[in-house]
């Protein structure tokens, strides 16, 4: 059976005004069989302005991975992938996020931890939001705390988990070259950055917007290839 992706025109599907997404979105997260993302790939591929665009909100991330944001709805929701294409460290900061996801593994493994925060000074606070005028993400220094360890899991090609922006945690042990596609609400709140580090300073919470055109080509070709190979 067809999917909803695959009874369009791609480029028309990643092009579409004013509509939402949302469903689309969460489809390429829930199908396993990676047909819808594929399909998501080699639209962006055919057509260099969407390339375009999608270099523009993508980046590497102050954690570490390649954040490619593949859409962009008018509504805020946003479809992604995080390639963890260097060795990693041992364990990303603690952070909740400006949105709800859910997330599927496609290739790698990772373990994903839990927290809460309890009363305490290990850990430097930064509160972390989207400034829609500057274009990127700023952080403001918000005190220190201290966190609990509540769950681990190890995540496997094909599992999916979701969490909601209120929701702390990190990701550790990252096999190197570890994919995921995330499905993300529109952004709707402050987030938490936690750094060990109590020297910390907002510098440290933030990075750069946008990546050239070549390297975001290069990466999807090599994601997709893996994908088709795996």
């Amino acid at each position: 059976m067809k999917t909803l992706i695959q009874v369009e025109d791609g480029s028309k599907a990643l092009r579409r005004g004013g509509v939402s997404q949302w469903p689309a979105i969460m489809e390429a997260v829930y199908d396993t069989s990676n047909s819808t993302l594929i399909h998501y790939l080699d639209s962006l591929l055919a057509d260099n302005t969407l390339l375009i665009e999608a270099a523009r909100r993508s980046h590497r991330h102050q954690l570490g991975f390649l954040k490619i944001v593949l859409i962009a709805d008018d509504a805020g929701a946003c479809l992604r992938l995080h390639l963890w294409d260097r060795e990693s460290v041992e364990k990303e900061d603690i952070h909740s996020h400006c949105a709800d996801f859910s997330s599927r593994v496609i290739l790698g493994r990772l373990t994903e931890n839990s927290y809460k925060l309890k009363p305490g000074a290990n850990y430097a606070r930064f509160l972390y939001s989207f400034d829609t005028a500057m274009g990127c993400s700023v952080a403001a220094a918000d005190g220190s705390t201290g966190v609990s360890l509540v769950a681990s899991s190890v995540m496997l090609a094909g599992d999916i988990y979701t969490k909601r922006a209120v929701d702390l945690h990190n990701v550790s042990n990252v096999t190197q070259g570890t994919l995921t596609v995330s499905a993300w609400s529109a952004r709707n709140q402050e987030a938490l950055v936690l750094k060990g580090d109590l020297e910390a300073s907002v510098r440290d919470c933030s990075a750069a917007i946008g990546m050239s055109v070549n390297e975001l080509r290069v990466t999807l070709c090599s994601v997709k290839e893996r994908i088709i190979r795996r």
